[in-house]
């Protein structure tokens, strides 16, 4: 495995992570859980990084999206992502 997908991995895991410590029903802030992972992965992952992760995951289902009124994207973690976490 090359050393970007080690870091694509990590970094996903760590957004994983961070969700699954949400209390369900609940829905973290994109940029709480940006901030956190920053400060979880080493050198800190760049925005086009951030951006890749929260669109691949959540073309897989492992998260969802909802954005509101002030165009705010908080995101949960699915069951799905939950089991996937679980492999990790």
């Amino acid at each position: 495995m090359t050393d970007q997908k080690k870091r694509e991995r990590t970094i996903r895991r760590t957004l994983l992570e961070d969700l699954s410590n949400t209390p369900r029903g609940y829905m973290q802030p994109q940029e709480s859980l940006e901030g956190s992972a920053r400060l979880a992965v080493c050198p800190p992952p760049t925005a086009g990084e951030f951006e890749s992760a929260f669109r691949r995951m959540e073309a897989d289902a492992l998260i969802h999206c909802e954005v509101d009124a002030m165009g705010v994207k908080r995101w949960s973690i699915t069951a799905i992502g939950r089991a996937a976490l679980a492999e990790c």
